[in-house]
Parts: C-alpha cells; sequence; structure tokens
C-alpha cells in the first residue's frame, strides 16, 4: 500500500511546499481554491484529562485543546497539505481569540469567524474511560458558536469551495439553525459537494426524538456521508450497523455519492451507487480518541477534492479510505483533537513502518512482487485468521456444546413424559373456569331480573302513593265545599278509589250482597243494592235523612232535634268519620256512612 500512497502523497505534498511562500497573508490558508474545503459548524475548547483511562470525576488536572468536529476537520485538511476554510462563531474573549489564531496557524482560512462580544466560547470536558466509554461534558446554552446568523456568513468563502462540509450539532438551536440551512444553500446552488458528518451528542439535544429527527432532515441533500456505527443504531431504531441491508435500504438515499461507516480500529465500509465493500484498519496504541472520526474525515476530503474521479473508480477510494483509516490512527495517539491532527509526512512515515502498520505494506505475490491489490490480500488474510479462530473455538467447546445438546435430549424427554398429567389437569381446571363462568354469568342474569323487578315495584308505590296524596288533596276540598256538591264530588272519587284498587272495589259489593242477602228488597230509587246509592226520602225522620240502602239506615235517637247524629266512625274535627257539626237536619248528600266510600 505504501506503493500506492506515497507517489500520489509526495506530489501532492510537493506542490503545498511549492505554494507555501505563496499563502495568503491576511487570513491564512492556501491559494489553491480549486479544491478548497470549507468547514461549517462550532469551534470549541476541550478540556482532556492528563491522565488516560480516568473519569471526569477522577481526573486530578486537564489539559486544555482546541477543538469542535468541523474546525477539527479544516485543521485536518490542511495539516495533510490540502487546502481549506472554517466559518463559525467564537466569543470575544481570550479563548475565541486563541482558537482564531490557531486555524492561521494551520493554514486554514479565518475569513469566515466571527466574534460574539455577548456570549462565550464554548467549552467541553471530554475523557476516555477505562471501560473504553467515552464521556462528554458541554458548557455553551448559549455559547457563540449557536448565535450565528445568516447576515454573518462570508458568502464569497463558501461560493469558492469545492466541498461544503457541515455537521449537526448547528441544527439545535436558532438562529445558528437557519444560518447552516442557508448555508447549505448557498452551497448547492454554487455546485458545491456536500460532505455530512452527523456526529451525534445527545447530550447537547432537548431530547432523543429531536436528534433523530433534526439529523434526517438534511440527510437526503449531502452528497458524501460519515457515519458510526452507534449512529446507525441510533438512526435506525437499534438496527444492526454490520448489515449491509440496513444500511442500503435505510441510509442510503439515491443522490448519494458515497456513505462511508467507520468502524473504529478495525476500519470502515464503504457504498456507492456502483459498488461497496471493506476497509481494514491500522493497530495502534490509543492514548485519546477525540478527533479520530474528524481525522478520518479530513483524509477522505483532501482525497476526493484532489480527485473527484474516486466515486466511481473503486481501487482509488480503497486507497483514500485506508490513507484515512492511517490519519484516524494516528490522532488517537496524541491528545487533543487538532494537537494531535498528522501531517502528510507522518501517514507516510506511518506507511513505511512495516512493523507498526502491517496493513499498509506491499503484499507480496507467488511471483516474489508487489501486488497491486494489496488492501484484497489483506482483507482475505484477515478472513483467513477468523475462520482459523473460529475453528479453534468450536473445537476447544465441542464438548460443551455435546453436554448442552444432551441436556437439551433429556429435558425434552421430560417435557414429554410430564405433557401428559399436565394436560389433563389443564383440561380440568379449564372446565371448572368455565363453569364458574357460567354461573356467575347466571347470577349476574338474575340480579338484573331482581333489580328490574325493584325498581317496577318501587316506581309502583310511588304511582299509589301520589293518587293517593291527590285522593286526600280531593277529599279535603270535599269537606270545605257546599253540601250541594259533595255527593256528586263523592260519586267520582269511589270511581277513582275503585279504579286504583279493584280489589277493595269487589270486596265491598260482596259484603253488601251478603248483608242484604239474596232475597232482600232493593230500595226503591236505588240503581244499585250495595254500594252508594241515591238519596231517599226516609218517612222516620220527616224526610230530612238520606239513606244509602237497606242496612245503612240509622234509627232516630234522642237530641235529633238539636241536629246532632251518632257517627260509627272514631276521630274528631274533620274529614273522614267526621260528623258535621251544627243545629237542624244533616246536609243533602249526606249517607250516615261518613265519606267512606
Amino acid at each position: 500500500m505504501a506503493n500506492n500512497l506515497a507517489p500520489a502523497q509526495d506530489k501532492k505534498l510537493g506542490l503545498r511546499e511549492d505554494s507555501k511562500d505563496e499563502s495568503s497573508d491576511k487570513k491564512g490558508g492556501s491559494q489553491d481554491d480549486k479544491s478548497l474545503v470549507v468547514c461549517f459548524g462550532e469551534m470549541l475548547i476541550d478540556f482532556v484529562p492528563t491522565v488516560s483511562g480516568v473519569s471526569l470525576a477522577e481526573a486530578s488536572a486537564f489539559q486544555k485543546a482546541p477543538g469542535g468536529a468541523p474546525a477539527n476537520v479544516a485543521v485536518g485538511v490542511a495539516r495533510l497539505g490540502g487546502s481549506a476554510g472554517f466559518i463559525g462563531k467564537v466569543g470575544d474573549d481570550e479563548f475565541g481569540y486563541m482558537l482564531s489564531d490557531i486555524l492561521k496557524q494551520n493554514n486554514v482560512d479565518n475569513s469566515g469567524v466571527r466574534f460574539d462580544p455577548n456570549a462565550r466560547t464554548a467549552l467541553a470536558f471530554v475523557t476516555l474511560r477505562a471501560d473504553g466509554e467515552r464521556e462528554f461534558l458541554f458548557f455553551r446554552h448559549p455559547s457563540a458558536d449557536m448565535l450565528l446568523r445568516e447576515s454573518e456568513l462570508d458568502i464569497n468563502l463558501i461560493k469558492k469551495a469545492k466541498i461544503f462540509h457541515y455537521g449537526s450539532i448547528s441544527l439545535i438551536d436558532e438562529p445558528c439553525r437557519s444560518t447552516h440551512l442557508a448555508a447549505m444553500k448557498i452551497a448547492k446552488e454554487s455546485g458545491c459537494i456536500l460532505s455530512y458528518d452527523p456526529n451525534l451528542r445527545l447530550p447537547l439535544w432537548p431530547s432523543e426524538d429531536a436528534a433523530r429527527k433534526s439529523i434526517m432532515s438534511i440527510w437526503d441533500q449531502a452528497d458524501i456521508i460519515k457515519i458510526s456505527e452507534d449512529e446507525i443504531r441510533f438512526l435506525t431504531g437499534g438496527d444492526d450497523p454490520y448489515d449491509d441491508n440496513v444500511v442500503l435500504t435505510k441510509l442510503f438515499h439515491p443522490n448519494l455519492r458515497l456513505l462511508v461507516v467507520t468502524e473504529g480500529s478495525e476500519g470502515c465500509r464503504y457504498y456507492t451507487q456502483k459498488f461497496h465493500g471493506r476497509v481494514g484498519g491500522v493497530k495502534v496504541k490509543a492514548v485519546d480518541t477525540t478527533g479520530a472520526g474528524d481525522a478520518f474525515v479530513g483524509g477522505l476530503l483532501d482525497s476526493i477534492a484532489s480527485n473527484l474521479s474516486l466515486f466511481q473508480d473503486e481501487k482509488g477510494l480503497r486507497e483514500a479510505l485506508l490513507f484515512a483509516n492511517a490519519c484516524g490512527a494516528l490522532t488517537v495517539t496524541e491528545r487533543g483533537a487538532i494537537p494531535a491532527m498528522p501531517t502528510g509526512e507522518a501517514v507516510l512515515q506511518m506507511a513505511s513502518n512495516s512493523n507498526l502498520n502491517p496493513s499498509l505494506q506491499p503484499e507480496i505475490g507467488p511471483d516474489g512482487l508487489a501486488r497491486e491489490a494489496s488492501v484484497i490480500t489483506y482483507t482475505e488474510k484477515i478472513i483467513e485468521n477468523e475462520q482459523l479462530q473460529l475453528r479453534r473455538y468450536i473445537e476447544e467447546n465441542y464438548s460443551k456444546i455435546r453436554d448442552v445438546e444432551r441436556e437439551l435430549a433429556q429435558l425434552s424427554m421430560e417435557m414429554k413424559l410430564t405433557a401428559g398429567p399436565k394436560k389433563s389437569a389443564l383440561e380440568h381446571l379449564r372446565k371448572k373456569i368455565e363453569m364458574s363462568t357460567e354461573k356467575i354469568h347466571a347470577a349476574k342474569l338474575k340480579e338484573e331480573q331482581a333489580r328490574k323487578v325493584w325498581e317496577a315495584a318501587l316506581q309502583a308505590v310511588k304511582d299509589e302513593e301520589a293518587i293517593k296524596q291527590q285522593l286526600c288533596e280531593d277529599l279535603n276540598q270535599l269537606v270545605q265545599e257546599s253540601s250541594s256538591s259533595q255527593f256528586t264530588r263523592l260519586e267520582e272519587l269511589k270511581r277513582r278509589l275503585e279504579a286504583m284498587n279493584p280489589s277493595r272495589s269487589s270486596a265491598s259489593i260482596s259484603h253488601d250482597g251478603k248483608s242484604m242477602g239474596p232475597d232482600a228488597p232493593t230500595v226503591p230509587g236505588s240503581k244499585e243494592s250495595g254500594g252508594v246509592a241515591q238519596n231517599i226520602p226516609n218517612p222516620g225522620n220527616g224526610g230530612n235523612v238520606s239513606v244509602a240502602n237497606g242496612h245503612n239506615q240509622q234509627p232516630p235517637v234522642e237530641g235529633e232535634g238539636r241536629g246532632k247524629k251518632k257517627s260509627q266512625f272514631h276521630g274528631r274535627g274533620k274529614g273522614l268519620g267526621a260528623v258535621p257539626k251544627g243545629r237542624g237536619p244533616p246536609p243533602p248528600g249526606w249517607t250516615g256512612a261518613g265519606f267512606d266510600a
């Protein structure tokens, strides 16, 4: 691989060396705008523990280092000899001016940097714990990078770019989100290649859902996308990041030229419109992984900016990706992001060091000559080693596998032996449950019927009480009315009472018939032999006492001249069973039986 990389990189380095003295004295950066890579987004200060493998809480001291993914990529491109520029905002403070100077010192065009007097430069504490997990602690909300406005964009710098690179952190808050979208639109209209590295940092987002929606909102506009395994899981809802079908169906869109999935020290996978594959990584001892992905992107974009045919040339693309893997590997050997970005010379030196990087050695074929497809043969060796390790693992664990198989067979036999009794017991239990369910259902039906009967009876009682109440009111009114209308009202009340209680009416008729007998003479002038009849004059009392029927007549008593008459009902006062007071004969319509109809 060194044979393939060295000539191209030496040529690039030679061009940069010749033009080094012609660099811009105003803002830094190269005059070679034909391959300019402009990075948009955040630039901040990283604080990294001075001791590796500790958490932020355990760290006793920190070392400050410039960082921020887009700024890291810009410096990475410039360190390799490429042309780079940066657009972003920092605080009008010591850290902000320090970051701007660092860009200039690394030949990055910083004409797009803006300073905010009302906000501070963002800070981030970053560490790689002993368990391999990265830990972040950010100080922004708001920081200056979040406040960049569209009016502050360096439009000329964007239009000069061949590649416009950005992340997703600038999409979190306004006004930077709108500025980001405007810059993308300008770059697209200017014919730039759009490069996108989501660079997921969940602690900065208000929620996972907000992060997922914002990251995917600009996904289809990118020409180049670099993504990690963890980001694939996050964006696809937990799908296997190593499944090519997942990547191609859920993440690869029709306008995408190149999708790269980084796998850390294991290398990367690539997907284009015509081909896809995998390139092995470079093994090194990691000190700090901060900025490794940004160094990888810087190496890849520098190669693409110099040769756009890599999208159709698989061999050239694989070499560019292996070169990018080497850039990322060199970065993790030092602390910080920007300070650890490698130079082109360092990458070539790694390529020539066969002991440190066997993956970059030229492969020797059976004829003793170097093979051109070195990456392919290296990948084949990796596959052979993995197959060998798999066979050894199977041989070592064969006895354990047989033991597990025997245990499974024994368990299957036990299940067959106990299946019959368990099934009958379950069937018996099911029938009991069904019977209980039917009983409960029948009880509920009876309860419902009883409730309806009770409600009907209650309503009948209420209706009867209402009728009785009305009847009592009518009787009281009758007592207070004149004697001429009392008889008519009594007849009406009788009919209403009979309608309300027919059984009582029948009993009364039966009683009257029994008293009079079957042969009892009918009182002249009456319509019926029982009940209340029409008034008949009584010769015995001078024709002043009305008689209802034969047995209802009363003999004259002493003192009748005073108009007094003994009542057959007990009680005093007006109402039922009361005897009208006063002198003289009883009023017309008085039957002698009171008002009891």
